[in-house]
């Protein structure tokens, strides 16, 4: 379910990169390679233990999903079942339309305008506009 989200968390923030110009494969912390959205990668850092790993704990320790939910696959990959599937889905779209309260916007924002917000901040910075980057820390 880990691996999951964070493949989710990354598109996100490759499309909060794209809206904001800034490229996605271009990062500071992830290297280069072909094909590797570094940047993406590099704030995935900062999210995913306030989206992903939150909705992974919730799930299981809600009981949503359990272990008969899980299928081996070929190879010893482990799928979700449709039903947690779907489940995970909705919980983590439910959980990118949560809003906390960002203090650099001074207003609660959904997690998902966050990533843009984050993106934008990061962009002032690329360019001289800001001095440093914050990155957003939940509580």
């Amino acid at each position: 379910m880990l691996s999951l989200g964070y493949s989710l968390l990354t598109a996100n923030l490759i499309a909060a990169a794209e809206i904001v110009g800034l490229d996605p494969y271009d990062g500071f912390f992830h290297a280069d390679k072909y094909g590797r959205p570094a940047l993406a990668l590099d704030l995935v850092e900062e999210f995913r233990p306030i989206v992903v790993d939150l909705v992974v704990l919730y799930l299981v320790n809600k009981g949503t999903i359990r272990e008969g939910d899980f299928v081996e696959g070929e190879g010893g990959a482990t799928f979700l079942k449709r039903r947690a599937l779907r489940d995970f889905f909705q919980r983590y779209q439910f959980r990118l339309g949560t809003q906390v309260y960002h203090p650099l916007a001074e207003r609660p924002l959904s997690y998902f305008k966050m990533f843009e917000v984050q993106m934008r901040r990061l962009r002032q910075v690329i360019e001289g506009d800001a001095a440093k980057y914050v990155p957003f820390v939940g509580r």
